[in-house]
């Protein structure tokens, strides 16, 4: 049994208002943390990364007698915490006392307070899904407002590409552009770059390096697909672009 819960966060930066979509599904199986990971990735995108508000959403929406659920929070291929999908969204939220040393490499939430506590992956716990999104490329040349004006309208929006895994997925959907650089939805703005969709810049792929502050009339950023980095461009140059859309399931 799953239900579906759609979390829009609104931000507001440097005056843009945009909002971020998270599909998040609610599994009523109870399974180990990674057999929870396999059907996510097999049916879905892959188990949840969730900030402290999605986190209070999820367990006011869940269902059942349930009390915990698996997210993709580990330590099980690193020393640090990592989401499952690679997002370095912040995880600020830990109970008290909590992540304890040792053996516990996964994380749960707790429905009592919405509050992260690690314990051993084999449980069987509940847990919730990322639903599964896909990169359209658009061989359409059209500026970077208009490609996130067109995105927005069609799709979902401008891709962000916030880990080493959507890297890759969008390099090898470039290989049909019909313009060498390709837009995503990164824009320089008071100082600073940020994602469309509101999320941080974490993840990075710049040619030369971390890029601080780019020229005046190159503020906008798009994907080099003869070198796969990301370069600073103008705005107002005409290119092929990515848009986000929710996966369609081979019939």
């Amino acid at each position: 049994m799953k239900a579906s819960v759609s979390l829009y966060l609104f931000l507001s930066l440097c005056g843009l208002s945009s909002a971020l979509l998270r599909n998040h599904l609610f599994v009523n199986k109870r399974l180990y943390w990674q057999d929870a990971q396999k059907y996510c990735r097999e049916h879905h995108d892959d188990l949840s990364t969730v900030s402290s508000q999605e986190a209070q959403q999820l367990v006011k929406n869940s269902q059942g007698g349930n009390i915990e659920f698996w997210v993709g929070l580990n330590t099980l291929n690193s020393t640090a915490w990592v989401w499952s999908g690679g997002e370095k969204e912040a995880f600020d939220y830990w109970d008290d006392n909590e992540p304890s040393p040792g053996t516990e490499h996964c994380t749960a939430l707790k429905k009592l307070n919405s509050k992260l506590f690690n314990v051993v992956c084999p449980r069987n716990y509940t847990f919730y899904c990322m639903e599964r999104f896909e990169l359209i490329l658009v061989q359409d040349n059209k500026t970077w407002e208009e490609a996130l004006d067109y995105c927005r309208q069609n799709y979902i929006d401008l891709v962000s590409i916030n880990s080493s895994r959507v890297m890759a997925e969008a390099i090898n959907n470039t290989m049909t552009a019909q313009t060498t650089n390709v837009w995503i939805g990164l824009r320089f703005l008071a100082g600073y770059w940020f994602w469309v969709n509101g999320g941080a810049v974490e993840y990075k792929a710049w040619s030369g390096g971390e890029l601080q502050c780019p020229p005046e009339n190159l503020q906008c950023a798009a994907l080099d697909t003869e070198n796969n980095v990301w370069k600073p461009e103008d705005c107002n140059k005409q290119l092929n672009f990515f848009c986000l859309r929710k996966y369609k399931q081979p019939k």
